[in-house]
């Protein structure tokens, strides 16, 4: 993070502590348009084609990520995380790799304006940093606290781009940890899938904006590139997207037109936008028929279309997310609406999104699956998915139990605040075993509690062992109180009871995911709960499509669920 804006000499008692690079400087935050101040200083726009950073940009679900290729005076790649209104940047003198053994120098520079991100063109010679830029790589990143990391200069963050995937470490080298005047880090990537020793990424040189390499760009030849950061805008390709002329320098004066990436943290409009026969894009994916009912009624009287379910999806993304992403996931497709026919799908089909991938699991011969972004949940609501379903286990280790769930079903009988109850009495049994534990609504007339496992390689334990866990926890609450609770899955035994279903606890057995819509009348989601809520009065019905999203931007009630993940060779310890 950059340093906040140098005070002016006080007397002794009020003498301010420098800022440690990184880190929020104590008091008011400085604005984005103070950290720009350097980037500025150092440019004249009336030469420049490069964004002077005066328009904002709107907010996505998700932080972006940007890495620019940069032939100056010496060949770099200027590497970009958005982070509080600007894009802290580094200069990657001989850009990321692959190899977990090979650690890149990577000099910070001064902080950068959020539609740099856009930027792809030439810098005359004689200016600062003159020479060509293309748009290498971008997407999305997140990490668990990147101010706390940036401070330490110890940036544990994954990126998600359309060509870097997987985690990375930043690392301030030893002399400037104290935060000095020198700014070296090192970029490092952490062993994962991902990672390639000896695999030259570097090797994949044309722009992910506009598919033209870096000499097509400095001769204004090629594809129209296209934005990433402001919406929709296109330029000619022989303008080599200088963003401070044409349809580029529109957008910037145009609020309407970066009002349309603003909508994706907004509420859902409950009226259809677009009639049925027209196409819309969210977040960059073609929303055919946005107009199509997909629920006759979400709770207030007027249908929630398919453009509706696809703005809600791009809205809770953030939040959804890590409890998919790395993990198989069938949806639930309803083409037609909900009172029309519906079928899971499971595995790739013919035209399927690019944004939804396809994952292999050891053992099974057709791949599954696998959403990692918010366009793969648009891409869902374009194709009529209305429910998804992930399993349970870590991610990208889909042999490995990631989660225990325990579905509270109750019979049509029972009384929703034993619902409550139950979930209660669960919380505080799996608290005993050592386990922390979230809750939330199923979109029906149950609750599931959700205990996460640390995926340790040292434990390895399988999902036979995490089953028989999730068993024994259920049978010992049915035994001290069978009056109200059973493991049997027959109906004629549960009149009048809770089933406690723990067979969701296994390799290829899924849950429906947090906030994911229900196929049935109202639009009712997977609400997550704070324990707070688990309470008399409790109403699943009021969590909808039209809600949820809403109540979640006021704040995640499971956003410590990361940190709270248990050892499950200590439950069995304890249990077994």
């Amino acid at each position: 993070m950059a340093r906040g804006p140098s005070a002016k000499a006080k007397p002794p008692r009020k003498r301010k502590t420098p800022a440690t690079p990184g880190r929020k400087p104590a008091g008011r935050k400085p604005t984005a348009s103070k950290k720009l101040a350097t980037y500025r200083a150092k440019r004249d726009f009336t030469k420049t084609a490069e964004p002077s950073g005066a328009v904002r940009i709107a907010p996505a679900p998700q932080l972006r990520f940007v890495i620019q290729k940069h032939a100056a005076t010496r060949l770099h790649y200027d590497f970009r995380l958005e982070l509080d209104g600007v894009f802290k940047s580094w200069a990657v003198t001989r850009g990321p790799s692959l190899d977990p053994t090979d650690k890149r120098l990577a000099v910070e520079v001064e902080d950068h304006p959020l539609d740099y991100g856009d930027f792809e063109g030439t810098i005359p010679k004689g200016q600062y940093g003159g020479g060509t830029v293309q748009i290498w790589d971008r997407g999305y990143w997140l990490a668990r606290d990147p101010h706390e990391g940036l401070g330490k200069g110890d940036l544990k963050f994954a990126l998600d781009g359309e060509k870097l995937h997987g985690e990375w470490v930043l690392v301030r080298m030893a002399r400037d940890r104290t935060g000095g005047a020198r700014t070296n880090w090192l970029l490092i990537k952490h062993r994962d899938r991902y990672a390639r020793e000896g695999d030259d990424v570097l090797a994949q040189d044309r722009s992910v904006a506009s598919g033209r390499t870096i000499e097509e760009i400095a001769q204004g030849r090629g594809r129209k590139p296209k934005p990433f950061m402001l919406a929709g805008a296109v330029m000619p390709a022989d303008a080599a997207w200088d963003s401070r002329q044409g349809l580029a320098a529109a957008i910037r004066t145009t609020r309407a037109a970066s009002a349309r990436r603003s909508e994706v943290a907004a509420r859902p409009d409950p009226a259809p936008r677009a009639s049925s026969n027209a196409r819309v894009e969210v977040m960059g994916v073609a929303i055919s028929k946005p107009g199509k009912a997909l629920w006759p009624d979400g709770g207030d009287g007027t249908p929630v279309t398919k453009e509706d379910l696809a703005r809600y999806f791009a809205a809770i993304a953030e939040v959804m997310l890590p409890h998919i992403a790395g993990r198989p996931c069938s949806i639930l497709r309803a083409p037609d609406g909900i009172a029309g026919e519906t079928f899971f799908q499971r595995h790739v089909m013919p035209g399927q999104s690019g944004f939804i991938v396809e994952t292999k699991v050891p053992g099974e011969r057709k791949p599954y699956l696998q959403i990692d972004r918010v366009e793969g949940l648009v891409a869902v609501a374009q194709s009529g998915g209305l429910e998804l379903h992930p399993w349970n286990c870590a991610p990208g280790q889909p042999t490995v139990p990631g989660r225990l769930v325990f579905d509270l079903d109750p019979d049509p009988g029972v009384d929703f605040s034993r619902v409550v109850a139950a979930a209660l009495e669960m919380k505080a049994r799996l608290q005993a075993l050592g386990l922390a534990s979230f809750c939330k609504t199923t979109g029906g007339k149950g609750l599931h509690v959700v205990a996460p496992l640390l995926a340790d390689p040292r434990e390895e334990l399988t999902w036979r062992e995490a089953k028989a866990c999730a068993q024994e926890i259920c049978r010992q609450m049915v035994n001290d109180d069978p009056e109200r609770y059973l493991i049997n899955m027959s109906k004629t035994r549960r009149r009048g009871k809770i089933f406690l279903d723990y067979l969701r606890n296994d390799v290829t057995a899924t849950a429906v995911a947090p906030l994911s819509p229900r196929a049935r009348p109202g639009a009712p989601v997977s609400m997550p709960l704070a324990w707070a809520q688990v309470k008399k009065g409790l109403d699943p019905s009021h969590f909808t499509v039209r809600t949820a999203s809403a109540l979640i931007a006021k704040g995640n009630p499971w956003s410590g669920y990361a940190a709270a993940a248990g050892s499950l060779q200590a439950v069995l310890d304890k249990l077994l």
